[in-house]
């Protein structure tokens, strides 16, 4: 060994001259091929080589929830980018720290703690995945299992039935002692009765010395329960039995499925991509967070319904998830990000699968139409023909299906994304949180579940885990109830939407793109170098721009400033009365400099422009000063709940009723949404166990079989109004209670008011 690694010593730096190469670590494979012996020590010394690397070049973070995360140099290289650094400037709950003051991290910390996450459950899949192959082919190797024949393994998995005390007695038993067993089976129960202590001797059957009624009754047992199974047995058999046990038995059948078991093992690529995807998933946040794609976005909608425009129909698309890939693509090229993912081993070229497989862990795919009548035909047949059609993703095989559940799992909602923002928010806010997602992950398996007639594969928990997985939702619904639909969040983040709709269009807040084109807020997001300058800064911009007009920031602008204060000067000086004919002719020459270069609003359009400029700031002047929209008050429908329309329809209703009331006052409707994520589902029933008896197969538990005391029903929607001038709040509670009396809404006793 001494002398070999002298050897590749010698070459390398030999190798390393003549390529002016001057850190073993810029040696490529192919290098290494060409100048290291082709044995056992090549891929280890490299392997090492590659490890050292990724320690150099990787980064640990302290986390005040995960503790230390120790992130590969690829996630390092995005971390450093503009894009990334812009979530340090997009609060994680939007309006929320205006209520909970400790409720000040960001978008970018929960972004690294969701990497951090997706790449430890991966892990720890894998690690199941490779012990489980392991077992299989330590099974394998055995040289009696080696000679067995198709034949042979059914007889093996007939024995499957036997107990440990049957194998016990069987493997007693010589190969002579198996033909006097076979004719045993034809004697009656009764026959065995007479037997005698003599006659068994003859029979050469059992240890000396054990009592006749002990080998009788073993012979009984044998003869009673075993005859099918000792019909087929033979010498070679019995030897088998000497080796195996009942549990190695039932690894038999699993033996077949060994290469598929290898083919869904999950790679170091595999966790790679799992751990960009969950670095990268929130880089199409806007300002505020959930309240730009939410709300904000919700009025846009809204104001240009009907409108038949490309704007409009971009709109309609938009969602943060689809803005979060977009941002990534120009991320990576803006960057150059991509010879670095190929550095470690990632396909990006013209395959390009693994920029897919991270981007559809982002959003899942839309679903795909049928083509034609006969594909719709199709589409509704169980056979495996269309169950291929259905899978929709083109980053991994449908064997590995289980990766799309580790970032964003839009089956279950069990994901890491909300592992973390549970465990950051509870901690920010002062909440408790009673869920443990180390344990989950711990406990995790890639399992196989029987689904549509044909087996997938799922990431599954332990049976007696169901009860505590609800843990999760019940967290989740407590952070919506007591923050994220708290009422004076909501009534701040109102504040912040008609503060950016009466600005949308002013020029001065308008953001350059890639093209050159000036672009809305609302209009931001389709292009990602104009998204990158667009964060929860706009507050401050609305808040402090100075009577509608920009800072100089050119040379030009800057003189023409100059020109107007000296102008200001010799005008008061006129004033003054030391007036002389040059000084008023000079400033008039100025005067007429600066005009020329200044627009005062002439037309309608753009007085309207700044009088909206100047409402915007007026309504954040509110914000700062804590003068809120007032909350008239909240109501819960007592029958079944509405359709979407439906509820459309009964907040225009309540609208109009507020403004016939209060004629001088604007109100806002807003439906309130509590649920365990997915609606009026519940999300537990979607999941898969296993069993500790069957840890490779994952089932649904039926909620009954959990606990009698989870809820029934798992949502509610509230009716929540406000209004915008408290000096009417007393008229509206009255018709919001008169209304909700009419139309049978309960309301709450502490909104009652009297006329």
């Amino acid at each position: 060994m001494f002398l070999v690694l002298s050897r590749l010593k010698t070459e390398v730096h030999s190798h390393c001259q003549e390529q002016n190469i001057t850190d073993l670590r810029q040696l490529t494979p192919d290098q290494l091929e060409k100048i290291v012996i082709k044995d056992s020590i090549h891929f280890p010394i490299y392997n090492t080589m590659e490890n050292q690397r990724e320690t150099k070049e990787s980064k640990v973070f302290n986390d005040p929830i995960h503790g230390h995360m120790a992130l590969h140099p690829v996630l390092v290289k995005i971390i450093d980018t503009p894009e990334f650094q812009r979530l340090r400037n997009i609060r994680q709950l939007g309006g929320i720290y205006n209520v909970y003051p400790g409720a000040s991290h960001n978008r970018f910390e929960h972004s690294i703690g969701v990497a951090h996450l997706a790449g430890e459950l991966a892990k720890a899949l894998k690690m199941k995945q490779e012990k489980q192959i392991e077992q299989l082919e330590e099974l394998k190797e055995l040289k009696e299992l080696k000679k067995l024949k198709p034949l042979e393994l059914e007889q093996l998995k007939k024995l499957q039935n036997l107990t440990p005390q049957d194998l016990m007695e069987l493997q007693e038993l010589m190969p002579e002692d198996l033909e006097k067993l076979k004719k045993l089976q034809n004697s009656k129960p009764e026959d065995l009765e007479k037997l005698k202590a003599e006659e068994l001797e003859d029979l050469e059957i059992g240890r000396v010395g054990e009592p006749w009624f002990y080998e009788l009754e073993k012979l009984k047992k044998l003869q009673n329960s075993k005859s099918e199974g000792l019909e087929k047995l033979n010498p070679e058999d019995l030897k088998m039995l000497q080796r195996f046990k009942p549990k190695d038995v039932e690894k038999f059948e699993k033996l077949e499925r060994l290469d598929e078991l290898k083919k869904s093992l999950i790679s170091d690529r595999d966790v790679l991509c799992v751990e960009i995807a969950g670095l990268c998933h929130d880089l199409g946040h806007g300002p505020y967070s959930h309240f730009y794609d939410g709300m904000f976005m919700d009025a846009i909608k809204r104001d240009k319904k009907g409108k038949a425009d490309k704007e409009v129909t971009d709109n309609e698309k938009w969602t943060h998830e689809k803005a979060s890939i977009e941002m990534f693509k120009h991320l990576l090229v803006q960057n150059g990000l991509k010879e670095v993912m190929k550095k470690y081993g990632l396909k990006v070229d013209e395959d390009g699968t693994d920029l897919e497989f991270i981007e559809e862990m982002i959003e899942k795919p839309q679903d795909k139409k049928p083509q034609n009548d006969a594909a719709q035909d199709n589409e509704h047949q169980n056979n495996d023909a269309s169950k291929e059609v259905l899978w929709l993703y083109k980053g991994r095989e449908e064997k590995k299906s289980f990766l799309y559940e580790i970032v964003s799992n839009k089956e279950t909602g069990i994901d890491v994304d909300k592992f973390d923002y549970v465990a950051r928010d509870c901690q920010q806010l002062g909440i408790p949180n009673s869920f443990d997602h180390q344990r989950f992950i711990m406990l995790a398996r890639v399992c196989d579940v029987e689904e549509d007639r044909k087996k997938t594969k799922h990431i599954c928990s332990r049976d007696k885990e169901s009860a505590n997985l609800y843990d999760i939702f019940q967290q989740r619904l407590s952070i919506h109830r007591r923050a994220c639909q708290h009422k004076i969040k909501m009534a701040v983040e109102i504040m912040l939407k008609d503060a950016f709709l009466l600005v949308d269009d002013h020029p001065d807040f308008k953001i350059k793109s890639s093209k050159g084109e000036m672009l809305n807020i609302s209009r931001a997001n389709g292009d990602m170098e104009a998204y990158t300058k667009l964060t929860d800064h706009v507050f401050e911009r609305i808040l402090h721009y100075q009577e509608g007009r920009k800072e100089p920031s050119s040379k030009e602008e800057r003189k023409k400033e100059q020109d107007l204060e000296q102008a200001m000067e010799i005008l008061q000086r006129v004033m003054e009365g030391r007036k002389k004919e040059s000084d008023l002719e000079q400033a008039r020459e100025i005067l007429q400099r600066v005009m020329e270069g200044r627009k005062e609003p002439s037309s309608e359009e753009e007085r309207k422009k700044e009088s909206d400029l100047e409402k915007a700031r007026e309504i954040l002047q509110r914000v700062m000063k804590r003068d809120l929209y007032r909350c008239v008050g909240q109501a819960k429908d007592k029958k079944k709940e509405k359709k979407k329309e439906t509820l459309e329809k009964i907040k225009k209703d309540l609208e109009d009723k507020l403004r016939k009331c209060s004629p001088d006052d604007k109100f806002e409707v807003i439906e309130v949404t509590l649920d365990y994520g997915m609606e009026n589902v519940d999300p537990i029933s979607k999941a898969y166990f296993y069993r500790k008896d069957n840890p490779d197969k994952g089932e649904p538990i039926p909620k009954s079989d959990v606990s009698k005391l989870l809820p029934v029903c798992f949502a509610e929607k509230i009716l929540r109004v406000y209004c915008k001038n408290s000096a009417s709040l007393r008229d509206a509670k009255f018709c919001f209670q008169s209304w909700c009396h009419e139309n049978d809404f309960l309301t709450e006793d502490r909104d009652r008011a009297t006329p």
